[in-house]
């Protein structure tokens, strides 16, 4: 215990977890150029990674200090580890990382984002450790390989950049009118895949294949987080990997397991078709037609919580909306807590806002002055709750109603934004790799470009 101590006054002294990621994102950054520039000399640097305590220690971290799932036990039962039981788990990641063999893992009934149960399978820390600590490693050169039309991976691409495109591949000065859109939903098949592809498309030692193998063969499911928060795991990474390269047959986008297809009026649907399920049928996948959906642009369509609109009278020729399940789902949400007796009007009030706000700003470039979209009525029914407290008064409800409720103005930057292109984004043409680091105090991010070395932060 004393060895401990002493170890964990030299470790707040000298090393800090801001040079630690440092650290680790230089080593990053040479490995996702290495593998850009097909390098396959200098792959050695995947072991600068591995046998680094900084990684190790990063990894030990985000398990257990900044996980949503860390307090969640695995089948060891443990949920939280001292500082000596860190230190252990350290120094047996180091002996044990390039032979590792995963523990059983523990159903667990969770809610998912809309508030349905669902089971999810936990493994232990150590296993957790261990798959970010492989993640560090693995991410670098898997993302310099992923295809560019895969907007669901990078940090560095926000979900509004997808609309963007969107808007652009559709627009008037485009002939958007004139074409065509497929549509394919791949959440469903991709529970039951080869392992054997997957294991052979992935670029990484024998060792650290083998062990990746052992934990698919436990029943580790390959799946993206939920909704739009599309975090960087090894369970998004490998799913990726696995799908990487079906944006390549045609001009399409693709975010998590939807991909829209832009299809000109002389393209040939049943062709792409025939590409799209040959590539699904060689890494053991299965699609039904009813995940694929092929329509006209005149037609209104549904994408990642937005309803696209073709209009003649937009300068730009669509509208974009809160499509009608995202807008269910969040007055519900709003309604719940509405409604609810056990809540006065200030914590109502205090828990209204985030929720707005949140739906507010991810439809910040969406036509929320639309009559059905319209908050009127949900605000009639909120002040009604506030005003009827007998704390409350006329003023002071309205008060609160103004604090619950922002008033947004967004929607007149849409234009302004898409004739404004994709010059105004701080990586634009530079190919570059992300490496995010949540801290405990504030956000980083360190950004890299290939060609020039453009550093920002």
């Amino acid at each position: 215990m004393i060895f401990y101590g002493i170890f964990y006054c030299a470790f707040l002294k000298d090393l800090s977890w801001e040079k630690a990621v440092c650290l680790l994102f230089k080593v990053q950054k040479r490995l996702f150029k290495v593998t850009y520039l097909l390098d396959k000399k200098n792959y050695k640097n995947y072991k600068l990674i591995l046998e680094s305590n900084c990684a190790r220690l990063l990894a030990i971290r985000d398990v257990t200090q900044l996980s949503s799932y860390k307090n969640m036990p695995g089948v060891d039962g443990h949920v939280t580890l001292s500082f000596s039981e860190r230190y252990q788990l350290n120094e047996y990641l180091k002996a044990n990382w390039n032979n590792w063999k995963t523990q059983s893992l523990k159903k667990v009934l969770i809610f998912d984002y809309e508030k349905n149960t669902i089971f999810k399978k936990v493994s232990t820390i150590s296993d957790r450790a261990w798959q970010n600590l492989i993640k560090f490693s693995i991410e670098p050169v898997h993302e310099a390989k992923f295809h560019p039309a895969n907007f669901g991976y990078r940090f560095n691409n926000s979900i509004y950049k997808v609309q963007d495109i969107i808007l652009l591949n559709l627009s008037k000065d485009s002939f958007g009118k004139k074409k065509k859109i497929l549509k394919i939903d791949l959440s469903k098949n991709v529970s039951f895949f080869d392992y054997s592809y997957l294991i052979k498309n992935l670029i990484a030692p024998r060792s650290i294949k083998l062990g990746i193998f052992r934990l698919l063969e436990k029943g580790f499911n390959l799946e993206f987080p939920e909704e739009h928060l599309l975090n960087s795991t090894l369970s998004s990474l490998l799913l990726n990997v696995l799908l990487n390269g079906i944006e390549s047959f045609h001009n399409c986008i693709r975010y998590g397991y939807f991909i829209l297809y832009f299809l000109k009026p002389l393209d040939d649907e049943k062709l792409l078709l025939n590409q799209i399920s040959s590539f699904i049928f060689k890494r053991g996948l299965k699609i039904e037609n009813s995940q694929l959906t092929l329509f006209s642009v005149l037609k209104s369509f549904d994408f990642l919580g937005w309803n696209f609109k073709f209009s003649e009278k937009s300068s730009v020729g669509l509208y974009s909306f809160p499509n009608f399940k995202n807008y269910q789902a969040f007055l519900k949400r709003v309604k719940r807590i509405i409604n609810n007796s056990n809540y006065g009007s200030i914590v109502k009030a205090s828990k209204l806002y985030p929720i707005i706000r949140e739906w507010k700003e991810y439809h910040r470039y969406s036509d929320l002055l639309n009559l059905s979209h319209s908050l009127f009525f949900i605000k009639k029914r909120a002040f009604k709750s506030f005003n009827s407290e007998s704390k409350q008064d006329f003023y002071s409800s309205k008060r609160l109603l103004i604090k619950s409720f922002l008033v947004s103005s967004s929607f007149s930057q849409q234009i302004k934004r898409y004739k404004l292109g994709f010059n105004n984004s701080v990586g634009f043409g530079h190919l570059t790799f992300l490496f995010e680091h949540i801290s405990f105090s504030n956000k980083k991010k360190f950004c890299f470009c290939v060609h020039c070395g453009m550093t920002c932060l």
